[in-house]
């Protein structure tokens, strides 16, 4: 044994020197081995995979120096906390991302396995570290300041990898896009979809990101920015800029304010409507969504929404709850006039905003896929919005069906036209 010790020791201390020397070997790329084989008809989800890391001072911050609160992990992603909104309503989402193969990325991947949601499409990587995000937020929950280290998803997160799941996503009722993907990757994912007349939802992720809409504006069916995100997309299709947004001074006049925001906002999302987007939601916070289309369209392949499951208990709450007067219908088939309709926010008990549009996004999703119109969704979508920003995690553990169906109810009855020419 001791010989054997001696002879080894050299070829040991030639490996170290083989690996500081020698270019570093390309990073290895496999399936998450715990994926499931069956395939389902599953809206797509492809984006990011982040750990979070809240921190919430319980004084006021002070610049240079440390002061006490809470640090805690939060599972997070734009796509990963929709993909999760999603299957909590019921409906499994087939996930397209990628983590680091460490400690974050097993993080990440405890719920999917816990799920039992399939992982093949989850790329994990040696040697890249998985995409986290460091948030700071005020003593109400809002968001002061963050750092974002996602370049694994751009670069990882490749045509050629996406297209390994042409089959997924050519039979998927719907296909979800978030704008950490690169541009490529963003193109190549919108043209399966686009052959195979799968409807596509673009979430923009940020200011930053949300202008990667503009090569591909074309494919978009749905697109989920807030005020700023929607001026920031219509510039990127419109240069030099032109559209511009002018925020508000606080008011306690709702109705003010809701007129003000269509002021500010209608020629941006005009705009993007004579572009090819389908249906605007544009999330305007505590002011609620507004929702632009210009015609009535085939929201998805009706043969395939119907593979679908949606919360049960759920479903059943909200026919019961949703009587046959509500506005639930759009323009008439070939209609050439844009309308714009204006959803109340539902009151809350605010804790923590940073899950609040993901949710509503997943929320939307889950209903679209379940049957609902677009209207009765985009109602859903709001109720779940309002079950997140009153937990403290991105996504609420579950979801209580009769306040969702009862939230759900209220808003679509608040609805109201705010233009149709």
């Amino acid at each position: 044994m001791a010989g054997a010790t001696t002879t080894s020791s050299p070829l040991r201390r030639m490996e170290s020197v083989c690996r500081h020397l020698l270019p570093a070997s390309p990073p290895i790329l496999y399936q998450n081995p715990l994926g499931a084989i069956r395939l389902e008809s599953s809206p797509v989800i492809i984006g990011g995979m982040v750990l979070d890391i809240h921190a919430k001072p319980s004084m006021q911050p002070h610049p240079g120096t440390t002061v006490p609160g809470m640090v805690k992990y939060v599972s997070g992603g734009v796509a990963r906390n929709i993909a999760e909104c999603i299957c909590k309503l019921e409906t499994r989402p087939f996930m397209i991302s990628v983590v680091g193969n460490d400690m974050a990325g097993d993080f990440l991947l405890k719920y999917w396995r816990s799920a039992g949601l399939c992982t093949d499409g989850i790329l994990q990587i040696d040697d890249v570290t998985t995409p986290i995000v460091s948030n700071v937020f005020d003593g109400s929950g809002e968001l002061i300041a963050g750092v974002a280290s996602v370049g694994a998803v751009e670069k990882f997160l490749s045509p050629s990898w996406i297209c390994q799941f042409r089959l997924h996503i050519s039979t998927a009722p719907l296909l979800m896009l978030d704008a950490n993907l690169s541009p490529d990757s963003l193109d190549a994912a919108c043209k399966i979809a686009h052959e195979s007349g799968v409807p596509v939802f673009f979430e923009p992720v940020s200011l930053a990101k949300g202008s990667r809409i503009a090569p591909i504006a074309k494919y978009i069916t749905y697109t989920s920015p807030n005020e700023i995100e929607l001026v920031a997309m219509a510039n990127s299709l419109s240069p030099p800029e032109k559209y511009t947004f002018v925020k508000m001074e606080q008011s306690k006049n709702k109705a003010k304010a809701v007129e003000y925001l269509f002021e500010m906002l209608s020629p941006a999302m005009f705009f993007l409507l004579e572009k090819g987007i389908k249906f605007l939601l544009v999330t305007l916070g505590s002011n609620g969504v507004f929702v632009c289309c210009k015609e009535s369209t085939s929201l998805m392949d009706q043969r395939k929404s119907e593979m679908m499951s949606f919360s049960t208990p759920l479903l059943q709450k909200l026919e019961r709850c949703f009587p046959s007067n509500m506005l639930v219908d759009l323009p008439r088939e070939g209609s050439s006039r844009t309308c714009v309709f204006h959803f109340p926010a539902v009151s809350a008990s605010v804790v923590s905003l940073t899950g609040a549009g993901d949710c509503f996004v997943g929320g939307v999703i889950s209903a679209l896929c379940g049957g609902l119109g677009m209207m009765q969704s985009v109602a859903v979508g709001i109720a779940i919005a309002k079950s997140s920003v009153e937990s403290e995690a991105n996504i609420p553990d579950k979801f209580s069906a009769a306040t969702i169906a009862d939230d759900a109810r209220r808003t679509l009855l608040s609805a109201k036209m705010m233009w149709c020419k």
